[in-house]
Order: structure tokens, then sequence, then C-alpha cells
């Protein structure tokens, strides 16, 4: 699914960084950021219709990732 919805991420080291949500579930989603993440860091995303959120990187593909919603 091509990535549309853009947002703002805030990686592991406190930037915030732009990035485009494709597949948003309930567990997780499929973004591209402007920055490439690394496996299993830790980020912070904006996801409509949810606010913010924590997440961790789970896959990379180049500038792709996937990540799981990390729940309190």
């Amino acid at each position: 699914e091509a990535c549309t919805i853009e947002t703002t991420l805030v990686d592991e080291n406190g930037r915030e960084l732009f990035a485009r949500l494709g597949n948003i579930s309930e567990s997780g989603f499929i973004a591209e950021c402007e920055e490439k993440l690394r496996m299993e860091a830790q980020v912070a995303i904006e996801l409509p219709d949810r606010g913010r959120v924590d997440a961790e990187v789970r896959w990379v593909l180049g500038w792709k990732f996937g990540a799981k919603i990390l729940t309190d």
C-alpha cells in the first residue's frame, strides 16, 4: 500500500522527522521516513484518530519500515 498520510515521528534521539503512513492496524503500521531507522528502534508517531503512540521498529527496507505499537 502506498504511504500517503503525512505525519511526524520522533526517533530515539529526540529528532522530529517527517514520515508518511501507509497500512495502519490496531497493532502496528507501515511508514516511510526521511531518515533510515534501525531495527528495534523505539519511536513515537502521530496516528490519525489515535494521537501519539509509542512503537518499536520490527522491519526495515530502505526508508520504509514496519512497526509494532507498544501498549502500556
